[in-house]
């Protein structure tokens, strides 16, 4: 038996060995083919050795003394290894005016003419901007520059008495109020949306309407329609503003129109957002109270954003300020007391008319939508963000789900606002629509539900949260008939919304299409089938208490439009 197994173990020894060292020449020979190569790469030429050493002398560009420096741009510096401090890699170097490729790392180098130090600026690895970004080191000495002007607006807001303007001293009694901004599209929204405040919500508040003169000017019947509803506005009072600064365009009106309230407490609405029920009671909320500014969050997290708000975001070199691990910032609504955050608004103001507009040139941020918290953050000044996440209002067809409206909560949790971002109330029929319709009536029977398949499990279905809290009831809210002549489409079936039980990372909506259903132009947010997400549960509108609304709206938003006709019509014949 034991010479048995002395020949068995002298048979496979050998194989054994052999295989070892078979196995051991695979990874030599891998081994030294990866030496071989990153050898190639990283052999220094007399360039890279040069530009090496010389890249050892370049510091980064110290914070102090900042206002002092005459800085000129050099170029782009490469360096491998997606790594800013990364060794140089001479050939991918570009000129100052060159476009620098979104993959790629290094900095740009800039001179102090009066020195002649070299300095580095805007340091990024290969997932430091955007794609879509336009990149150049010919805006290295404009970032400079607006750190210098950014410290001094903090500097003079510091001064114990700044004030913003129309701002009144801290011993009167403040003064409340809704703001507003509105452009030609969104007349018929401003117009439901005052009218929903007033007649559905009861809403006392007096309200200022910003526009623009030159917007304007072109449907003179729009302004004459707003002017006359403040003429009848015998509730709260109701101000038509022209805004007078020609840097206060797009995204930046509604900072001008904050800046230049003559409310000292300012709830902030777009247009296309209206409130289930009446929203005074946000300025005696605890959570304004005690911070004096409400905010509410995105649909993104830096894990999982459209819009690169990330860690490695040069945003935080632009703002000088440490990256900060929260939900982005949605704009839709704000609440702000102007006389307690003075500085914060001064510098939100100042980030938004800022000439350079290095936010948007650099693609850094969207519009006004994050500054506000930037600022704040910036200033370590005091405010609420809204806990519970955005959920997502839209139309079911089949199996398919849209979502058109970002729908924010209350600091109790309780849905307040419906944001129709997606798909904006005009008073008109849709043009798009019309196309759509007769596109679906070639796909017979392709967007209708299964009748053998629930739409939505029974166990996703929920009534809204019955709260005991001392809110504005909405009797007035009862769900209204639905009739074919209004010209807006309703896109409300359903709400899906975030389970407060999940983790914060769970919390996903997505961007997508959702053909045949829906026509190709209009952009969805949420998932296109919510029946297999268990962090997120449904619930049909109509089990809602505000289901009546969008029909209110849809009415509002025509009634609007028709009247802005009824102007229009005599003014015609006057230009004629």
């Amino acid at each position: 038996m034991s010479d048995a197994l002395v020949r068995l173990s002298s048979l496979v020894r050998p194989k054994l060995l052999r295989l070892l060292l078979l196995a051991t020449t695979a990874v030599y020979t891998i081994a030294m083919v990866t030496w071989v190569l990153s050898s190639r790469q990283s052999v220094a030429t007399p360039a890279d050795a040069a530009a090496e050493a010389h890249a050892a002398t370049v510091e980064r560009l110290p914070r102090e003394a900042l206002e002092m420096r005459q800085l000129r741009c050099i170029g782009w510096r490469a360096t491998r290894n997606c790594s800013a401090d990364g060794a140089r890699d001479v050939a991918q170097d570009k000129r100052c005016d060159e476009r620098v490729e979104s993959t790629a790392s290094g900095y740009c180098e800039v001179e102090d003419v009066v020195s002649g130090e070299r300095f580095r600026v805007l340091q990024r690895g290969c997932r430091t901007v955007r794609k879509r970004a336009v990149f150049t080191c010919s805006r290295a000495p404009d970032v400079v520059a607006f750190r210098v002007e950014s410290d001094r607006v903090v500097e003079a807001v510091r001064a114990p008495a700044f004030r913003l303007p129309r701002s009144r001293t801290p011993s009167t009694e403040a003064r409340a109020g809704i703001v507003m901004v509105v452009y030609p599209s969104l007349l018929a929204s401003v117009y439901a949306l005052i009218r929903t405040l007033r007649e559905l919500m009861h809403c006392q508040l007096p309200i200022e309407v910003w526009y623009r003169p030159d917007e304007m000017r072109d449907v003179p019947a729009g302004l004459k329609t707003l002017e006359d509803m403040a003429e009848k506005d015998a509730v709260g009072g109701l101000t038509i503003r022209a805004i007078d600064d020609l840097r206060a365009v797009r995204y930046a009106t509604k900072v001008h129109a904050i800046y230049n309230s003559a409310f000292d407490h300012v709830l902030f609405l777009d247009a296309d957002n209206v409130p289930v029920r009446d929203p005074t009671f946000l300025f005696e909320s605890e959570e304004f109270v005690r911070t004096g500014a409400v905010f509410w969050p995105d649909f993104w997290l830096p894990q999982h954003t459209i819009f690169h708000v990330v860690e490695d975001s040069l945003v935080w070199q632009l703002l000088d300020m440490p990256y900060v691990d929260m939900f982005e910032q949605e704009s839709g609504q704000l609440v702000i007391d102007r006389r307690r955050h003075a500085a914060a608004t001064e510098l939100v103001h100042f980030y938004a008319l800022h000439t350079s507009n290095l936010f948007e040139q650099l693609d850094l941020a969207w519009g006004d939508k994050d500054l506000f918290r930037f600022a704040w953050i910036k200033l370590n000044a005091p405010f609420f963000m809204v806990q519970t996440p955005p959920a997502v209002a839209g139309k079911l067809v089949g199996d398919s789900f849209c979502g058109m409206t970002m729908v924010q909560h209350d600091a109790s949790g309780r849905v307040l606002f419906l944001h129709r971002n997606a798909n904006k109330l005009t008073g008109r029929p849709h043009q798009h629509d019309e196309k759509h319709q007769s596109e679906q009536q070639k796909q017979v029977g392709s967007t209708q539900p299964d009748p053998d398949r629930a739409v939505v499990p029974e166990d996703a279905i929920a009534h809204a949260n019955a709260n005991t809290s001392a809110q504005t009831p909405l009797a007035t809210l009862e769900r209204a008939s639905e009739s074919d002549e209004l010209s807006d489409p309703a896109m409300w079936t359903h709400l899906w919304s975030f389970r407060n039980s999940s983790p914060r990372d769970d919390y996903r909506v997505t961007t997508y299409k959702a053909p045949p259903g829906f026509p190709s132009w209009q952009g969805c947010y949420g998932p296109r089938n919510f029946r297999y997400n268990e962090h997120f549960y449904a619930q049909e509108f109509a089990s809602l208490d505000f289901s009546g609304l969008e029909t209110h709206l849809r009415r509002f938003a025509m009634e609007g439009a028709q009247l802005v006709d009824t102007f229009r019509a005599p003014m015609a014949k006057e230009t004629r």
